[in-house]
């Protein structure tokens, strides 16, 4: 992590000059969104402070406490931290602005979870739609990944009296796949892709330290559209 933590810092050329708690959230995106982690502990935060040969802050803990509130920069869970989503996408525009280049293009709400002129067989699907489409543009990425899995679960108990009758969105995955009969071919990959939604959805569902991002939405919605695309109309 020593040499990653110091090529994570050279992106930003003052970084040594900036304040500490500036210092402080670029670390904590370092940790929890570069490395994958999460959250990160006060005593990570230490160890990070260490590897790019920049001193710990002797009023760490303070720093931290004044972020979580009236700072507005941190959150605090279960003695750990991240950072709050609005400080992640500011970190993320500055990467785009030092590397001169733009951020990523993706999906917008409209285009994730709308599906204009198709009516689904069953109903629920739409409203279950429409309902994911305003978490997306509220940035409520939790209830999206809990909805993306409900709706294919109901769009795929729509295709066949077989499929709804196993229990179980991984199972119904996994059985559609093994009967592609009910799909084109080209849609069987994406139902294979579709065990990552099953998994953000199970995730947030019973883990209630995990918080979803853009990206776990974003990372499906392709494979999903494809396949409600797939799914008949009435």
């Amino acid at each position: 992590m020593k040499s990653k933590a110091n090529e994570w810092v050279d992106q930003f050329p003052e970084f040594h000059k900036l304040s500490s708690t500036e210092q402080i959230v670029r670390l904590v995106y370092f940790h929890t969104v570069e490395e994958g982690r999460g959250t990160v502990s006060h005593e990570e935060l230490n160890r990070i402070f260490e590897f790019i040969e920049v001193p710990t802050p002797d009023n760490l803990p303070q720093l931290l406490f004044h972020l979580c509130g009236r700072g507005k920069r941190l959150v605090k869970r279960d003695g750990e931290y991240s950072l709050r989503r609005e400080v992640r996408k500011r970190i993320e525009e500055e990467l785009a602005r030092l590397s001169g280049t733009r951020p990523p293009v993706v999906l917008g709400h409209v285009a994730v979870f709308e599906f204009p002129g198709r009516v689904f067989a069953d109903a629920k699907v739409r409203i279950l739609l429409e309902e994911a489409r305003r978490c997306y543009a509220t940035e409520c990425w939790n209830a999206c990944g809990i909805l993306t899995r409900i709706v294919i679960e109901r769009a795929l108990d729509s295709v066949d009296a077989a499929i709804k009758a196993v229990n179980g969105l991984r199972d119904k995955l996994n059985y559609s796949t093994a009967n592609p009969s009910f799909f084109s071919k080209s849609i069987v990959e994406g139902l294979k892709e579709l065990k990552g939604a099953k998994l953000i959805g199970d995730i947030v569902a019973h883990h209630s330290n995990i918080t979803l991002d853009k990206h776990d939405i974003d990372v499906v919605a392709a494979p999903f559209r494809m396949v409600l695309k797939e799914i008949k109309t009435v």
